[in-house]
């Protein structure tokens, strides 16, 4: 097929479910307030690593947007095992991205990449937690005055990240129902899509023109599930920014190449949760032990598990191609997948106008 053929197939696949993983985020921002988390956060041990992967798991914030957010909850007395963990689960995966990984990626791995992040966030936070012990800096302060959340110091995101204060969203109980689903409409349809459309849209470019002009498991064979062909996909993706949701149709392109089911995994896990942004945030603000351990759990666990789903793959049917949206009237009715599309145009165009006049 052509390309335009190729990239509206894409679009009609994926509109649905990017809107409902959208509209989502917007719910999950409103009714789980800040606030709220830095409580769950608290203490030292095991427990609130645990809560800090469980917590941030389904929050919608891109990797820099959860830097002004991660810190802010530090500095409220969140332990810095909590503060890694929370900071390595919120961009590797979010309710946005579980839902179009179920339109490109099939239920395998939609699955896998959920558990794959709490997995790998409380790995880095107990390295952590095992480092301080070891050097015993459990009391060590961070130097840096506290940024109210949503004011990073580096914007890595198209909007400046997507916890923005042009969002009308806060934590008061005296918000109506109604009022709280405005504010998460209006978050998921301005600020997170502002951050989301560029990457999104890229990823979408790439995945097309990959199906279009690469033959399907071209790559099938040159790169096997073992530990160097791993750690090469996983060193590549560190210091690269994408976004979960962005690294979705990235992911699909791979499959499609014939890159294993692994690879993709282990290339959502760390290419999300580190960049050149991030590794020089937690530098400064944690100290160099805690990056060491910080990058350390996150290739350590994304090599694997990318590992462990290979080899789990056949039992689950994994396929390393991607198929094309010919069932997709079977799942979605085109009217609907059409809806979305002219739906999620009018947003881009929105969003345009917005940050041209910005």
């Amino acid at each position: 097929m052509s390309f335009p053929h190729v990239l509206m197939d894409l679009l009609l696949e994926t509109a649905p479910w990017l809107l409902l993983g959208l509209f989502s985020a917007g719910v999950v921002k409103v009714f789980l307030p800040e606030q709220m988390v830095s409580r769950w956060l608290g203490g030292d041990g095991v427990v609130p690593i645990v809560r800090g992967a469980l917590v941030g798991t389904p929050l919608p914030l891109c990797s820099c947007g959860v830097i002004p957010m991660a810190m802010g909850l530090r500095r409220q007395g969140a332990s810095k095992g909590a503060t890694v963990s929370f900071l390595v689960a919120t961009p590797e995966t979010g309710v946005d991205s579980v839902a179009i990984s179920w339109a490109m990626l099939g239920p395998a791995l939609t699955i896998a990449r959920p558990i794959a992040a709490v997995i790998s966030a409380v790995v880095s936070g107990m390295l952590v937690l095992w480092t301080e012990g070891m050097a015993g800096n459990k009391s060590e302060e961070v130097g840096l005055p506290i940024l109210p959340v949503g004011q990073p110091r580096s914007s890595c995101c198209q909007s400046g990240c997507a916890d923005s204060p042009r969002s009308p969203i806060d934590a008061s109980t005296s918000w109506t129902l109604g009022q709280r689903l405005r504010a998460g409409f209006f978050y998921a349809t301005h600020d997170l899509w502002d951050d989301l459309v560029v990457w999104l849209m890229g990823g979408l470019l790439v995945t097309a023109m990959v199906m279009t002009w690469v033959p399907p498991d071209t790559l099938h064979g040159h790169f096997a599930s073992d530990w160097l062909s791993m750690l090469i996909m996983v060193v590549a993706s560190v210091p690269v920014y994408v976004c979960a949701t962005a690294s979705t149709p990235l992911a699909a392109a791979m499959l499609y190449s014939g890159l294993t089911p692994g690879m993709a995994l282990a290339f959502m896990i760390a290419g999300p949760a580190t960049n050149l942004a991030t590794l020089a945030i937690v530098r400064k603000e944690l100290g160099t032990v805690t990056l060491m351990a910080y990058l350390v759990g996150i290739i350590g666990s994304a090599m694997i598990l990318g590992l462990l789903m290979d080899r789990l793959s056949p039992f689950f049917g994994v396929e390393t191609l991607l198929p094309l949206s010919s069932h997709l009237e079977e799942i979605i009715p085109i009217w609907l997948s059409w809806g979305s599309v002219l739906i999620l145009m009018g947003m881009t165009l929105d969003s345009l106008i917005r940050q041209t006049r910005r």
